[in-house]
């Protein structure tokens, strides 16, 4: 099961509307879904496991991750309408890509599963917001 479907959106949007836009092309929702969630995945990608993320189904789905999820997709469905956005789409999907521009820039950490990764020791780190540490010690000869 895809991570948002088009039933969905009915808590941001009518499905008259949104058929009306797309004139009842399911195929147009279910791009427009894909390519929303692509975006959404390179801002997050560096610190969190995006396959986990949008893998999830059902109630395991983050709510927050569907919240700006569905603000982008609505914006990219109204766009297709006019280029006089309605106000609200417009201020929604502002809101989401500001969000999605903090958690890329690493000022807020959202509840999400954290990407994994294996360091040159062969042991498996979690991503961090902020790497400590120091360079490996090397012996000197003096």
């Amino acid at each position: 099961m895809p991570f948002l479907v088009k039933s969905d959106l009915n808590t941001v949007a009518t499905t008259e509307v949104i058929d009306l836009i797309t004139n009842m092309d399911d195929s147009i929702v279910d791009q427009i879904i894909v390519e929303s969630i692509e975006l959404i995945k390179t801002y997050l990608h560096r610190y969190y496991d995006v396959a986990a993320i949008f893998t999830a189904v059902d109630a395991a789905r983050s709510g927050i991750i569907l919240k700006y999820l569905k603000d982008i997709v609505i914006y990219e469905i109204y766009i297709r309408r006019t280029r006089d956005l309605n106000e609200v789409a417009k201020l929604r999907y502002d809101e989401a890509m500001l969000w999605l521009d903090k958690v890329a820039a690493a000022k807020i950490d959202p509840d999400l599963p954290r990407a994994v990764a294996v360091n040159e020791d062969g042991e498996v780190e979690t991503s961090t917001f902020m790497k400590l540490g120091s360079r490996k010690t090397h012996d000197n000869h003096w």
